[in-house]
Order: C-alpha cells, then structure tokens, then sequence
C-alpha cells in the first residue's frame, strides 16, 4: 500500500520527482479533476444573500455527484448537509435581542461589519469559534465568511484557480456590506490573512476598513523550495494526496494552489506591500511548520505604522525571539498546556476552541497525516493518551503519539486580547472627523 502523504510536508522530494518525468494524477477517484462546476468568484453586482445561497446549492450538487453518490460515508459522521453547513459561506445579521440589551454603540458592534477569510484548502468553518466567540462580544455588529474560489467542492478545483479569482472574492466580499455598515475588520487566516493584506493594500482609500485581524498569516512559506511550484505545476499536478474524509476541508493539494499561494505572497517577500495605517491583530505561532512565522514578526514590526497594535507569539521550540530583530507590542505566550496535553502550537490550531466537537481536544476529526506508517496512523487515530503539536516535534516523539493540533488551548484568552483590540480600533475610528 502507497504511502500517505501530507499536503503541507516538505516540497524537496516531490520537485525532484517532477523533474524525472512529467506526470498527470495518479488516482482515477473523479475528486482529482475539475468538477466542472467550482466555485467562482461572484459578480459584483451580487447581494451577499444571493451568493450564500447560490454557492450553496453548488455545493450540495458537487458534493452529492462527485462523492456521496460514489462513497458510503465519505466524510464519516457528517451527513452532506452538515458538510454543507460547514463549507458554505455565512450572513449572520446583528442578534437584536442581545444588542437593544448592551445599549447598542459602536463598541458593541453597531453598524460594524466583520469580514471572514478562510485559508488555503480549508473552509469558513475553521473561522466559525472565531465569528461565534465575537458575537458574544459584539453582538450588533454583522459577521460575512466567503468560501474562496476552487474551495469546498472537490480538491481537483484547485488546479485551475488563479490568486486573482481569490482576491475578487475578497474584494467582492468588502464591497458588498451595505450603507449601514460603516466600519469594516476584515480577519483571515493563513492564505486568508494575506489575502485581506493585498486588498487592502490596493483600496488604501478605504476608510471603512477601520482594523486588520491576521491568524497564522501566510505571508511567506515556510519551505524554502516554495519558489519553484509555480514552474513545477505545469509538470506535477499535486503537491500530495491524502485522504479528502474531512468535512472542513481538503486532504490533499494542487500544486497549482500552492504555486497561486506563492505568487501571492510576492508583495510582502520583497518588501513592496506598503505600510500599513490601520491597527493589526496578528497570532502565529513561533514553530509554525506551513508559513514562516519571522516573516509575519517583520511585516508586523516593519510595514505596521499605526498606535494600536498587538501580536501573540507563542512560544514553542524554536525561532526564539531573542535572536530576531523584534519591536514592541509582541505578546510572547507559552505554546505548552499540560492539561490539554499540548506541546507546542500548530498552524492549524489558532482558530479552535478546546471544545470544538470537530477538531477540539475531543473532537471527532484526528489529524495524524504525517504518519506514512499504518500501524503509527491508526495508534494516533485511536490513542487515548497522545500529545498535539506541529509537525516539527514528530522526530522527537514516540512514533503513533503525536497529533497535530487543530485546537487552540490559549483560545479564551486570545479572544479577549482580539476584543479589547477591535474596541480599542473602533475607538479610533469614532474619534476621526466625519468623512
């Protein structure tokens, strides 16, 4: 039986590979190709609602056609409506129960709209603790997620997707909140972290967008053979392929993703993206194995310019900050939690609450892709006693017992520090004179 790969291991050996011959996809499961029907970025003239449900029915057709009409349980527990649920993108209007109860005001979230990126591969869902945690907060304001072109239907949807279709649907997604809104946070994660950098970058005039929440932002890759997948895709189809049971996103990714992702990200390696006016929140962790976590230190400490500004590091093995050119405001918090058996923080756990019932610490869904071995996939499947971590302690850790982290055990505290910011932003922008 072939080995399972993972889709965000090193690049090194796949390149070589690609460079022996060209090859296509090696699966005939109808996944690896184009649907025929992927998502798009939608046109402008569009109302949210509209797109909502339109890209929902697309995603019930795609996923009944191309998998549960093909699979007995393709994504185990989930039925197709509950993956639908947690693929789609959200409208999720002020809860005005609670809001005529705080007093409503800007600082409750009154006419305040928050704009929600996903990452590469992933879904809305992996910002939904997120979104539900600050509409506790802030329960006035409005909450929009998009679902990101080439996303939520089949892997295969991503060999055709270009970063400009990415960037419309951001650009689509900002420009679609109505008159009554007039403060905008856009907060993304990982592709969708840098993704809200670049429009905002090229709207600057935008003085709706009044603050900039960034989670484990992918401002640059943290493998250093990134450069070539923009070449190797015309030879090489997957960067890997692992099974695609899990109801929030992809197992396996297009090279061309990642060649997209790399070209995105261009304006913030060379240093072009101007600086940036607006308060940032930022978290990474310091052993983040998909992104490079000094380069977000940087772009935060050197392209950040405004009063109000705060990035958690957490702290695991390595890239202590000490030995980095680092300026105030950093919040260094210690990635290890005992009780919830954590030892460091992974790229995707930044989102997730512990109690999370899909990937908190006794969710449903395991993330043991880095396991080539069957019997060490099925004890970290399985195993009653294993740690969460990044992919860079496996080396370390006795085979079968390390799972990478989908929760954040620091998440609660997280959320306060990302509240108080967004007040202190909102703030702000209630002081600056009428436009």
């Amino acid at each position: 039986m072939s080995n399972r790969r993972t889709i965000r291991a090193s690049l090194t050996s796949l390149i070589v590979g690609a460079a022996l011959a060209i090859t296509g996809c090696s699966k005939e499961d109808p996944q690896y190709s184009p649907s025929g029907n992927a998502i798009k970025a939608p046109s402008g003239d569009m109302s949210f609602s509209d797109y909502v449900t339109s890209t929902r029915s697309k995603l019930h057709e795609v996923l009944s056609s191309k998998r549960f009409s093909q699979e007995e349980k393709p994504f185990g527990e989930y039925n197709i409506d509950q993956v639908v649920d947690m693929r789609a993108p959200f409208a999720i209007t002020p809860d005005k129960i609670s809001c005529d109860a705080t007093g409503r005001g800007l600082a409750h979230g009154e006419k305040v709209g928050f704009l929600m990126i996903h990452g590469l591969t992933d879904s809305p869902f992996w910002l939904s603790d997120v979104r539900d945690h600050l509409r506790n907060r802030f329960p006035c304001a409005t909450f929009h997620g998009v679902l990101l072109p080439g996303h939520g239907t089949v892997p295969g949807d991503l060999i055709d997707v270009r970063l400009e279709d990415w960037l419309d649907t951001v650009r689509y997604g900002v420009d679609a909140f109505g008159a009554d809104i007039e403060h905008i946070i856009p907060i993304g994660y990982s592709t969708g972290a840098t993704l809200i950098g670049r429009d905002f970058d090229a709207r600057k005039q935008d003085k709706r967008i009044n603050g900039m929440i960034m989670l484990s932002p992918g401002l640059a890759a943290k493998s250093d053979q990134a450069w070539l997948t923009p070449y190797v895709r015309h030879v090489k189809k997957w960067v890997g392929q692992s099974k695609n049971n899990d109801p929030g996103k992809y197992g396996s990714m297009a090279m061309n993703a990642a060649g997209e992702f790399h070209l995105l990200t261009e304006p913030y390696r060379d240093g072009s993206i101007k600086n940036f006016d607006i308060p940032v929140f930022l978290v990474i962790s310091s052993d983040d194995q998909t992104v490079d976590p000094l380069a977000a230190v940087d772009f935060f400490c050197k392209k950040v310019d405004a009063p109000i500004k705060h990035l958690i590091w957490y702290q695991g093995e390595n890239n202590a900050l000490d030995d980095h050119p680092k300026c105030d405001d950093i919040d260094i918090v210690n990635s290890a939690n005992d009780e919830m058996r954590t030892v460091n923080h992974a790229h995707t756990a930044i989102t997730m609450h512990p109690d999370n019932t899909v990937y908190g610490l006794s969710g449903s869904v395991h993330d043991c892709g880095h396991y080539d071995d069957e019997q060490q996939h099925e004890a970290c499947e399985a195993g009653e006693n294993v740690v969460y971590g990044e992919r860079n302690l496996i080396a370390s850790a006795t085979p079968g017992t390390l799972r990478r982290g989908t929760f954040n055990p620091d998440f609660p505290a997280m959320i306060e520090k990302m509240s108080a910011f967004i007040v202190a932003s909102l703030g702000i922008a209630a002081d600056m004179p009428a436009k």
